[in-house]
Formats: C-alpha cells, structure tokens, sequence
C-alpha cells in the first residue's frame, strides 16, 4: 500500500527527538490559545460588554477547562497506544490509529 511507505517513511523511520518535536508542537500551540481564553474574554467582555457579561464569562471557564482536561486525556491516550506501536514496528496498529 501506498500509505505504509509514507508512513514508515514519517513515522517509523524518523529519529524520536524530531518525532517529538513534530508531534508536540500543534499541542503547545493549542493549550496557548486555551490559556488565552480567560485575557480575550477579560479585555472584550470586561471592557466592551460589562459586568453581566464578565460573570458569565466566569461561569463558563471551568467548562472549557474541563473540555481541554477531556481533550488532553484522549491525547495523551492515544499518544501512548501510538508510541508502543512505532516500537513494536506495527505497521497495520499504525495505519489504524491515524485512520485510512
């Protein structure tokens, strides 16, 4: 299959500090912006809107927080099943967990 050789090429191949580095940056970059959340909505809502906006934004934080606890779970989940498939040089667990 076509698919395998690019992803022994990528995947398999690759020396682990630069998978580390490929892998992780999209995850930093998003729990950034996750941790700018509570500044955006302090600035627009706290200074635009008002104090009933404010509050609400207040009420609303844990649940986004608690959505990027579930998001990082199935990550960090599905980062392992990942990492003991490389090491086993499993190509058909590979080509399942990244769906084609």
């Amino acid at each position: 299959m076509i698919y395998e050789t690019r992803y022994e090429r990528t995947i398999i191949k690759q020396r682990p500090i630069d998978l580390l580095f490929q892998l992780s940056i999209p995850a930093v970059i998003g729990m950034i912006v996750i941790g700018l959340y509570p500044l955006m909505d302090g600035i627009f809502a706290g200074n635009i809107i008002g104090q009933t906006a404010m509050t609400a934004c207040g009420v609303a934080m844990p649940l986004t927080f608690f959505n990027s606890g579930v998001s990082t779970l199935i990550g960090v989940g599905s980062a392992s099943v990942l990492s003991r498939a490389i090491g086993k040089g499993d190509k058909k667990q590979l080509i399942k967990l990244w769906g084609i």
